[in-house]
């Protein structure tokens, strides 16, 4: 008789190690609490950003507006007048009687303005004066007067204005770098009269002739309503 047969002894396989989740979860946990601490330190400084809104508008005005002002084109009658008004709103912001709200809308307002450009514009306006025909001599002046009725209007900005100004600009180490072209030229004034045209037909100005406008006007109203509005 043949022995009968010995079964063979169940192999189980192996269980392979489980690695878990490894380094993954560790990453992300940091990779999240970096963004929460960083959008808290974000907005601290921005916190303490606005709180300095005040002291920051009476640095741009003593350190950068006022004296760019002074070295400008402005008719001095206009230039004192802004020094003035300027000072004494810088004045007022030290003494604690204007809030950062009113100083933030007050110095987004005046950076609007073209401020500077309008002592340029009056500097165009006495080189056609003083060089043109009388028929183009008379539309020009009309369409200068068109675009500071525009910036009165509120429909034009410092950005119109420049780009008005620039067929006459020339790049030098001034504090705008750049200055007006001395002496002017015939065809870039009247480039910058065309484009002053422009603006004033896109900011439905009337095409006529408007009284002169004062920028220290301009400046004294647009702080009124800074203080009483706040920004745009």
């Amino acid at each position: 008789m043949s022995e009968p047969k010995t079964s063979e002894p169940e192999t189980i396989p192996a269980v392979a190690d489980d690695p878990g989740p490894g380094w993954l979860p560790a990453i992300l946990a940091a990779t999240m609490l970096m963004a929460i601490v960083g959008f808290i330190t974000c907005g601290v400084s921005t916190y303490f950003l606005f709180q300095k809104r005040g002291e920051l508008a009476v640095r741009t005005l003593e350190g950068n507006l006022i004296p760019s002002i002074e070295q400008s084109r402005i008719e001095p009658d206009q230039k004192a007048g802004l020094v003035e008004i300027l000072k004494e709103f810088s004045a007022e912001i030290e003494r604690g009687n204007v809030e950062n709200w009113q100083a933030a809308g007050v110095m987004q307002r005046l950076q609007r303005m073209p401020i500077y450009q309008w002592g340029e514009l009056a500097a165009v306006q006495a080189f056609i004066e003083s060089n043109w025909e009388s028929e183009d001599r008379a539309n020009a002046i009309k369409q200068i007067s068109r675009l500071r009725r525009s910036v009165e209007l509120e429909q034009a900005t410092v950005f119109d204005v420049e780009d008005v100004l620039s067929p006459l600009h020339q790049v030098d180490d001034s504090a705008y770098g750049r200055s007006l072209i001395e002496p002017l030229p015939t065809d870039a004034v009247a480039e910058a009269v065309g484009r002053a045209t422009t603006v004033a037909n896109r900011s439905d100005v009337p095409d006529e002739l408007f009284e002169a406008i004062r920028i220290d006007v301009l400046v004294e109203r647009e702080i009124q309503k800074g203080i009483a509005e706040g920004s745009y």
